[in-house]
């Protein structure tokens, strides 16, 4: 251990209000939105003027402030990103969180000392992405949630900050990976306005067959089948520190500011405890017996059904979800012992299990009903553990005996921490020195370690009578009022030369100059002035005529079999890319042979995630020796899907002399034309259009590339919707790694079925598929994307590639497809 390493303590702000409470509780920095372009489209995000005012607030008390535009950003939208952002760069916002590459180059290229992080939505999992973020000035990444301690190990030598989640929610789906909002509800959650969607209840299904093209019999299970428990890593703080983490980071923008408050002062108080005494204070018995108290008050402010380590120790499980209640759970606190209902009486008996406070918030739950609590009442009076206590309810609900009591809200805890924590507010200690000599300017000076200001006052005059004193001297300025400063009397050094007399309504006055003018330099130095506003013609690239090639992804043999047969008479003008993930990669070498039998050459497309084990994998199936170094030689590219992987075709190339053909898939997000100049920094030049983009706002992107870039449109297929680690078939107990003789098996495709689109008959059943190699899961739309209806649009778009991307479509439906797809001109 180094006992020297910081670590940073990350808090959330979703408002002004809730980074005081943070950094009052001990946060190093904050990260807030402002009214554009952050994650939290719906959090309190303050006015530019109220965020500049907390930019300084937060130098002059020695802390950081990180503004989010960590959200995907339209065309027209780059028009105003300059003149947006230029107020908090002058200002000194110490970093950016970006997820969009295009406003990671525009950033870089107009303001090119600002520092750059990130986002977790750039979905970083390995190393490779880090040399290609590191051209463009990123200083720090926030790693995908999902990584184990071992993975974000693998960090440490890249010479790069790292940051992860340590405690709030968690997403199911891989963050900047999840289109299940956009594409069933309109709102995006990689535009800031997510609607939660894995925090629904769902209906889960079998495929109906072996197969299971479509949804069978509805298999028993929770309802929350999507919704993560909370993390919460204040044990695993050695391990984190060691593993090479530089920046802990809260989650909760949209909670309350005792919520930032607290989690930033437990977060604070253990590691510095790790960092201080060493890993043998952290786990004594005291350390943890106190630990475990600071863990429920944590609880008592927010958690979904107790809380989880997370992906930093764990793949996935039952364990980590809360599959029965998605929102705040609250704490046990006791149980209904009795109820008597009968006339106008209707009184029920509660043990209490803990002790309970006035106007705390309790829910009489049942176990059947999590969400809906039976009855909700505030307590008037405390109550002692062990205690039991009768409580009125309204007649007619459900109470009986049996019943848990929990408690949503508790006042003393929410009291204390306002008290002794928000409302303690935080001050910068600073020295003086004053000087006083008669027929001179009074001179105060005010200094920090690294700042100090002198200011002149009034004219000091030779006492006749009586003289001014240190002690009134230093009374005087010890009275910091309202500012932003403290002063002790150790730290104040008065020179009075003679006996002098100067009115102490001077002193006063030159004591608020002087920390007005410290607080204006201490905020100055901060502050930024090296933009460099795009002023240079580029030149745009025309779009070319409407004459499309197709690409046709195909996810088994039979699939391929089936469009070799089909586009047979327009082989030239048909690319046919192989879906890895699905296909497999012992079926790879035979899908070859089939296209080479028909003298194409395919190309192959990479996985959504690309972690070290994916990527270990991938590395031996090429490497020299082995079957899939040949089949280099017989491939034209790589449909790549991450920055994982663009450094992986790299590395390919560099082993095989060979320099393949790259294809930026929907999810790297060329949303904007700075995003395909960045791809085409990244070596590729040849993007497809982002499936939350219309077609107009992919027109429009097209129409201001100053690249040379072809167009691939998906006008066919089934959306990836997730990405998940989180296993249905392990969570139901049919783990096919695990499974014993005679245990049930599931079919390979499952479904799951919003419970809420089931009453309004709007959306159907999502099939879900696995990948049992990497321990992944996917969720599907229920219905494919189609876009042949569409085809005047798509002329106007004029793309160069037409896309049918097939995933388990069965032969008939992919001949069906083909043949509309012959017509579409």
């Amino acid at each position: 251990m180094n006992k020297k390493k910081e670590i940073e303590i990350l808090a959330p702000a979703g408002s002004v209000e809730r980074m005081r409470a943070a950094f009052a509780g001990g946060a190093d920095a904050c990260y807030i939105g402002g009214k554009s372009f952050g994650a939290r489209a719906f959090a309190d995000n303050p006015e530019e003027k109220e965020l500049v005012e907390a930019i300084h607030y937060a130098h002059l008390h020695d802390k950081k402030l990180y503004m989010t535009i960590n959200t995907l950003i339209k065309e027209n939208e780059m028009k105003g990103l300059y003149n947006y952002v230029l107020p908090y760069y002058k200002a000194g916002i110490d970093a950016i969180l970006v997820q969009d590459f295009g406003v990671l180059k525009f950033l870089r290229e107009s303001f090119p000392d600002l520092a750059l992080h990130a986002s977790t939505q750039m979905t970083v999992c390995d190393t490779g992405a880090t040399r290609l973020l590191k051209q463009y000035g990123v200083e720090r990444l926030v790693l995908s949630r999902e990584l184990s301690l071992k993975e974000v190990e693998a960090f440490r030598d890249d010479d790069i900050e790292i940051e992860c989640f340590v405690h709030g929610a968690l997403c199911v789906c891989y963050s900047g990976q999840c289109l299940m909002s956009v594409m069933n509800g309109g709102r995006s959650g990689n535009r800031g306005s997510c609607a939660g969607p894995c925090r629904m209840s769902y209906n889960l299904y079998e495929g109906e067959n072996s197969s299971g093209i479509s949804p069978g019999k509805s298999l028993e299970t929770k309802p929350y089948l999507l919704s993560p428990k909370d993390i919460c890593a204040l044990d695993l703080i050695p391990d984190m520190v060691e593993a090479g983490i530089d920046s802990f980071k809260i989650e909760g923008r949209m909670k309350r500011p005792e919520y930032a408050a607290l989690t930033a002062y437990l977060y604070r108080k253990w590691t510095d405890v790790y960092l201080n005494d060493g890993r043998e204070e952290f786990d004594s018995t005291q350390a943890v017996r106190e630990r475990n108290e600071d863990v429920e008050k944590l609880s008592d402010i927010y958690n979904r059904g107790s809380f989880t380590k997370g992906y930093l120790v764990n793949h996935n499980g039952l364990e980590m979800m809360a599959n029965t209640r998605p929102n705040h759970n609250g704490v046990l606190v006791g149980r209904v012992i009795n109820v008597i209902a009968s006339g106008r009486k209707n009184v029920m008996l509660i043990s209490a299990e803990k002790d309970l406070n006035a106007h705390d918030v309790v829910e009489i739950r049942s176990d059947n009903r999590p969400t809906e609590p039976v009855y909700e009442f505030t307590l008037k009076d405390g109550k002692k553990k062990g205690e039991s206590f009768e409580a009125n309810f309204t007649k007619g609900l459900p109470v009986k005996a049996g019943l848990c009591v929990y408690r949503t809200k508790n006042e003393v805890l929410l009291n204390d921490i306002n008290d002794n924590i928000i409302l303690k507010p935080i001050k910068k200690r600073i020295k003086a020195s004053f000087y006083a000599e008669a027929d001179n300017e009074l001179i105060l000076t005010l200094y920090t370690d690294d700042t100090s200001i002198s200011v002149n006052g009034a004219i000091c005059m030779k006492a006749e009578n009586r003289p001014v004193d240190e002690e009134r001297v230093c009374s005087s300025l010890l009275k910091m009022g309202d500012t932003e400063f403290t002063l002790k009397r150790e730290d104040i050094d008065v020179n009075l030369v003679g006996d002098v007399f100067f009115p102490m309504s001077a002193l006063n006055e030159l004591r608020r100059t002087a920390c007005e003018a410290l607080e204006a330099e201490i905020v100055g130095k901060c502050m930024k002035n090296k933009m460099k506003p795009d002023t240079e013609a580029h030149s745009v690239i025309p779009k070319p005529d409407f004459n499309p090639f197709y690409e046709v992804v195909v996810s088994d043999l039979k699939q391929l079999k089936t469009v070799l047969e089909v586009t047979r008479p327009y082989k030239d003008r048909t690319e046919i890319i192989i879906n890895t993930e699905l296909f497999g990669l012992a079926d790879i070498k035979k899908g070859l042979d089939e296209a080479e039998n028909e003298g194409r050459m395919l190309y192959l497309r990479l996985p959504e995630i690309f972690r070290r084990n994916n990527k270990e994998k991938y590395q031996r199936f090429f490497a020299k020796g082995n079957t899939g170094f040949d089949l280099l030689f017989r491939i034209k590219g790589f449909l790549v899907r991450n920055l994982e992987e663009i450094s992986f075709v790299k590395e390919l190339e560099k082993l095989s002399s060979i320099s393949f053909d790259m294809i930026g898939d929907t999810n790297l997000y060329a949303f904007n034309s700075k995003a395909v100049e960045a791809l085409s920094d990244f070596g590729i030049n040849h993007y497809t259009a982002s499936l939350e983009q219309s077609i107009r706002e992919a027109e429009a992107v097209r129409n201001n590339i100053t690249v040379s870039s072809k167009l691939s449109l998906v006008v066919y297929g089934r959306e990836e919707l997730m990405v998940m680690t989180q296993c249905q078939w392990k969570n139901k107990g049919a783990c096919v790694k695990e499974l014993k003789k005679g245990d049930k098996r599931l079919p390979d495709i499952l479904y799951i079925e919003n419970k809420k689109s089931k009453s309004d008959g709007k959306r159907g059943k999502f099939p879900i598929i696995k990948d049992c190699e990497s321990c992944t899961n996917y969720v599907y739309q229920d219905v494919p994307l189609n876009l042949f209806e569409k085809m005047d649009e798509i002329r106007e778009l004029s793309p160069d590639f037409l896309r049918l991307d097939f995933s388990f479509e069965t032969d008939s439906e992919v001949r069906e497809v083909m043949k509309l797809a012959k017509f579409s001109k």
